[in-house]
């Protein structure tokens, strides 16, 4: 540990070493005395630091301590990282023997750097794991993994993870970590229990190998005290539904004024905990009257090193449910639009006083004034009503040459591709700051996406601790 706080260039001041010294002894509710830190060289006073840090009878809680605060103090997530793998190693070394600690460590260090993570949450159902930003690669998912209970079979989950992990390793190495789970599960009487999860494997047939998708889902709730705040929920996805459950974050009340900062935080903080899929989508659920808030200047897109688009933002209707619409004309229509070769939109005569009726299957519903005024509101209650699943519309003027132009542009193809091609055409622009671009807003309500919801408590009887 030592060692990683060195490597930090600000810990080379004695104010910023003692500020560390300070913090920690605060975080553990302890007082450190005899700090020489004046007289002391850098790595002598952060030598001494430790020293006090880790003769805290909860040695755990003290390395955790000593990687979050060093994080902070430093502004260095790599030092924080490294710091909490070595927090994870010493929670690891009271579970395994050092020897088998360094059979897995060459096996996995460094392995399966773009697939370890999804691997650990999609192996793991119907009981998710959160992994932190610092488990990289299949031996920091081990380390961390360590530290769980094991499920209600019996078998630790991060043998689980060994299991699944295995295919994705050449056959040397593949042989040689099940060869090491065998000998543990014995050692450990879980031979049994090993071999069923190891046949349940073997009958998964291999996903296919297509890029991979990811979903960040901010769900914006009526605050109930305060009009002036909301509550904001973030769920992010790694995968397809079927591969990945949604993993909820943690909620926030935000005052409304500061929800740009809030989203484009947590979207960061999503994106480093999923990674950055090669096609992320973004969805807005909210409700009626929030529907024209500026969604993708929140998201500030960017582009890959491709020049695809990263971020497709779209917006979903929190109202639908409540509302009286059929479930199966909206999946329908649904079916229609993404089906349909010949695409097309359903909007009236930007010099007609006409509003849209029902939308016509397989059809985009544009909206001729925006939703933050009576009548756009009007309009995109009736097309949500009516089951449309795909509803465009322009923050500010829906009824300009400009506006109608994108529109005319955006529906030139398959409507199935509709949110990538926006997002295309947002990038294109200078800048998403300002211009019409920005404010171009997409419901794009798939059916088979829901809104994830919270499932019911395990009860801790469920788990078997070890």
């Amino acid at each position: 540990m030592v060692d990683v706080l060195c490597t930090s260039p600000s810990l080379s001041d004695a104010p910023t070493r003692r500020a560390l010294a300070r913090m920690l002894a605060h975080a553990l509710n302890r007082t450190f005395s005899d700090d020489e830190s004046t007289t002391q060289l850098a790595q002598e006073h952060l030598s001494w630091i430790v020293a006090r840090c880790m003769e805290h009878r909860e040695a755990t809680e003290s390395a955790d301590a000593l990687a979050r605060i060093a994080g902070t103090v430093t502004g260095d997530d790599k030092v924080a990282a490294q710091l909490r793998v070595l927090s994870d190693w010493r929670v690891a070394s009271a579970r395994l023997s050092d020897e088998d600690l360094d059979v897995l460590g060459q096996l996995l260090e460094g392995k399966a750097v773009s697939s370890a993570r999804m691997i650990a949450r999609t192996c793991l159902q119907p009981f998710p794991v959160h992994l932190p930003v610092h488990c990289t690669d299949a031996w920091s998912v081990v380390l961390y993994l360590l530290r769980r209970n094991a499920l209600p079979t019996g078998l630790p989950v991060f043998l689980v993870f060994l299991e699944h992990l295995a295919p994705e390793l050449e056959a040397a190495a593949k042989d040689e970590l099940r060869a090491w789970a065998d000998s543990y599960a014995q050692s450990q009487g879980l031979q049994e229990q090993l071999a069923g999860c190891r046949a349940r494997v073997k009958a998964t047939p291999a996903a296919p190998r297509t890029e991979r998708t990811g979903r960040v889902m901010f769900v914006l709730l009526a605050d109930g005290l305060d009009e002036d705040y909301c509550v904001l929920q973030v769920w992010h996805q790694d995968g397809q539904s079927g591969q990945s459950p949604p993993m909820r974050e943690g909620d926030e009340r935000v005052r409304r004024h500061d929800l740009g900062h809030h989203v484009h935080q947590r979207l960061q903080q999503s994106l480093a905990d999923i990674g950055r899929p090669a096609a992320l989508t973004v969805e807005f659920w909210l409700p009626l009257m929030l529907a024209n808030l500026p969604v993708a200047q929140w998201c500030r897109p960017a582009r890959n090193a491709a020049g695809t688009s990263n971020y497709r933002v779209v917006v979903r209707s929190l109202d639908r449910d409540s509302l009286e619409t059929t479930h199966s004309a909206w999946k329908q229509q649904w079916d229609q639009l993404i089906a349909g070769h010949d695409s097309g939109t359903q909007d009236p005569a930007p010099d007609t006083e006409t509003l849209p009726g029902p939308p016509a299957p397989g059809r985009l519903l544009v909206l001729n004034t925006p939703p933050d005024r009576e009548e756009g509101r009007r309009q995109l209650l009736d097309g949500i009503r009516a089951g449309a699943p795909a509803i465009l519309w322009h923050r500010s003027d829906c009824t300009s040459r400009s506006f109608r132009q994108h529109v005319r542009d955006l529906t030139k193809g398959s409507l199935a591709d509709l949110p990538a091609r926006l997002g295309e055409l947002q990038h294109q622009s200078d800048s998403l700051g300002t211009g019409p671009l920005s404010d171009l807003t997409l419901l794009w309500d798939d059916p088979n996406q829901p809104r994830p919801v919270l499932k019911a408590l395990t009860s801790p009887d469920a788990v078997v601790p070890l």
